[in-house]
């Protein structure tokens, strides 16, 4: 697997193409820590001062210009070094270890990540070609209620429809009060007719008329076909029945207060007002059978679910995408902390040269210190510039 240097931001194109990666965790896997150079130079000072006031060093010492404590240093350096060499080797193992654990990760990512952008350009695809509205009954759209959510434009386009409706209740109102009138001596007889009226005109036309959407959409089996026919059969004679029911409650001579008076429908045949009833019983039911027809589009439910999916699936590809992102970044700065283990270790010997140098310098400080001797400072500052001039 081959990394580069990208820039530190991530992103992803419309194709759910990642084109940066952005690491998001460092590796870190330093095992050498350089000593703490303050606090050291602190100590020899001290030591350098101690030495002075103890007479083991003097500005004699200092004209030789050999210190013992500069050979004691130069052991630790050493000492040092070593340590950096075994630290830097064992770092370099185990970060080619993690790199290659990381890979196996981020193979198993990337398959992830390819699949949940699969999934959502599937998903993606199949929304977009079912949000056309639909132009005719059977070709597979959703209505554009669904598509848009607005319901102003079908609610203009079935207004006359149900204003239809809506009048032929108004029509049908008195006379279902004069049936259940004419039958009032009977209670359960009268629940009966205004459920039955409920029923036969309102409810079973709208759920049948839901019901042949649906098989105009999907289709069905002839079994399927013949069960449609014969409900529409059953409901046709349930419909003639209520309105026998109802021509004999308004052709009978209704009583009130124990005083016959004239029938409902009087000066009007009872062929009329069969037909009359039946045409209003009809109406009624294929209006309502039209509007269920037309207002509940089963491509709707399946725009919905297809929008759901869609939506669940951009969540998980956003996460697939995440830990893809950070599981190539993180090898890539494995793969970056591995190249670089020669700068990191001629950092370290720069660092370690330069900070050892300091104590040395800090050492003859306390030991200006302790002696108190301008020509111990002046013998002191040529070792120092000594120093600096052979490294």
């Amino acid at each position: 697997m081959r990394f580069v240097r990208r820039k530190q931001e991530a992103s992803v194109e419309p194709d759910g193409q990642v084109t940066r990666i952005a690491p998001a965790a460092a590796y870190d896997g330093d095992l050498y820590h350089l000593p703490e150079w303050a606090r050291r130079r602190g100590e020899e000072r001290a030591l350098g001062r101690a030495h002075a006031e103890g007479g083991q060093i003097d500005t004699l010492t200092l004209q030789t210009g050999s210190v013992p404590r500069f050979h004691e240093l130069e052991d630790e350096r050493l000492e040092e070094l070593a340590r950096i060499d075994e630290c830097t080797e064992r770092e370099t193992q185990r970060a080619r270890a993690e790199l290659e654990a990381q890979k196996i990760r981020l193979a198993e990512s990337q398959r992830a990540f390819g699949e949940a952008r699969k999934a959502l350009d599937d998903s993606r695809q199949r929304v977009t070609e079912l949000e056309q509205p639909s132009r005719r009954p059977g070709d597979g759209r959703p209505s554009s209620i669904a598509l848009s959510g607005s319901h102003w434009p079908v609610v203009r386009r079935w207004l006359p429809a149900a204003l239809l409706l809506l009048l032929l209740l108004v029509v049908e109102v008195p006379i279902l009060y004069q049936v259940i009138l004419s039958w009032g001596d009977s209670v359960a007889m009268t629940a009966l007719l205004a459920a039955g009226a409920a029923l036969i005109m309102l409810v079973a036309p709208h759920m049948y008329g839901r019901a042949f959407r649906s098989w105009q959409e999907h289709g069905s089996s002839a079994q399927g076909r013949w069960l449609l026919i014969g409900v529409a059969l059953v409901w046709l004679g349930l419909i003639v029945a209520v309105a026998v029911l109802r021509r004999d409650a308004l052709v009978k001579p209704l009583v009130v207060d124990g005083q016959e008076i004239g029938p409902t429908s009087e000066g009007v045949g009872q062929l009329p007002t069969m037909v009359l009833l039946l045409a209003l019983l009809v109406a009624t039911a294929l209006i309502a059978a039209d509007l269920g027809r037309r207002m509940h589009n089963p491509n709707d439910r399946r725009l919905r679910e297809l929008r759901a999916k869609r939506d669940a699936e951009a969540r998980a590809f956003a996460g697939a995408q995440a830990a893809y992102q950070h599981d190539a970044g993180y090898a890539e700065s494995i793969a970056h902390y591995v190249e670089a283990v020669d700068r990191r270790r001629a950092s370290r010997l720069r660092q370690l040269d330069s900070g050892f140098d300091s104590l040395a310098t800090a050492y003859l400080g306390g030991v200006v210190e302790g002696l108190k001797d301008p020509e111990a400072a002046s013998w002191a500052e040529r070792i120092v510039l000594r120093r600096r001039t052979r490294s």
